[in-house]
């Protein structure tokens, strides 16, 4: 097998052989940009705790890599590290990595789900882009489901995730998604004092994307344990549950409504 390594032994330079099988020893702690760049053979490979840094590209289009754990000492993914590592299907992140760079799992296509670790603070542009067969992201216990028909729009569930990760509530995202996981987050961590003040400051919005997806567990949960339903907003949200046809959230508004009072009063004086 042909790998070059650095005179103390801590560098992988390079790797020009056809091997299917590569186990990196340990002592190991950084291998170069490009090392593995058009390995197209490569079907696995074993890295050593050791670890600390893989290059850009450095198994860019390494075509038939399966699956590989980064060791825990690392704790950023440079960009375009496994672009183009089309028969990738599971990556395992380690739970000190910090930043995901730009195009790291490009065109990964057979990536289903990944796993955030909690640790991570930056996603990159495109960083999971043209993977068409990933439907699911792992995120702080959140299980973050994808429904895009045009991939380049993934870079809005990036920001979304970044939005969680700055808590900047306001980050103009795909409304459905972010509606939809600023709801999970507060589901979560509803003592989170500043995150119920933007959901109650935008809860009309976010309780007709509920409504959309006919989430009757969800609004239930609102209907016992908040205060957000009121006498000026359930009149609209019955209707709008009529008019779409959400027969179960709409029975379960009508029972709130009479149980609580919050019928309007006529105005006498009309």
């Amino acid at each position: 097998m042909s790998i070059e390594y650095s005179k103390s032994g801590k560098v992988l330079i390079n790797c020009t052989d056809d091997e299917e099988s590569v186990i990196v020893p340990d002592g190991v702690t950084q291998i170069k940009a490009r090392a593995f760049k058009d390995c197209v053979n490569l079907k696995k490979i074993t890295l050593p705790e050791s670890l600390k840094n893989i290059g850009v590209s450095a198994f860019e289009k390494c075509t038939s890599l399966k699956k590989i754990i980064l060791p825990s000492g690392m704790t950023k993914i440079c960009s375009k590290t496994f672009l183009n590592c089309k028969a990738l299907e599971e990556i395992i992140l380690p739970e000190n990595l910090y930043k995901i760079g730009d195009m790291a799992f490009t065109a990964c296509n057979s990536l289903q789900t990944v796993r955030i670790p909690d640790s991570v603070r930056f996603i990159d542009s495109y960083a999971f882009s043209s993977c068409d067969n990933l439907h699911e992201l792992r995120y702080r216990n959140l299980k973050i489901h994808i429904d895009f028909s045009d991939w380049y729009q993934f870079t809005y569930l990036q920001r979304t995730i970044e939005m969680i990760l700055r808590e900047d509530y306001s980050m103009r995202v795909s409304t459905s998604v972010k509606y939809d996981l600023l709801w999970q987050m507060f589901f979560q961590n509803p003592e989170n004092t500043e995150l119920k003040d933007y959901i109650r400051q935008y809860f009309s919005k976010i309780f007709l994307n509920l409504l959309d997806r006919d989430d009757a567990v969800s609004v239930q949960k609102i209907l016992d344990d908040y205060d957000f339903i009121t006498k000026n907003n359930i009149d609209k949200f019955i209707q709008y549950a009529i008019d779409n046809q959400k027969l179960q959230c709409q029975i379960l508004l009508m029972n709130y409504q009479s149980e609580h009072n919050l019928q309007k009063p006529k105005n006498l004086f009309l």
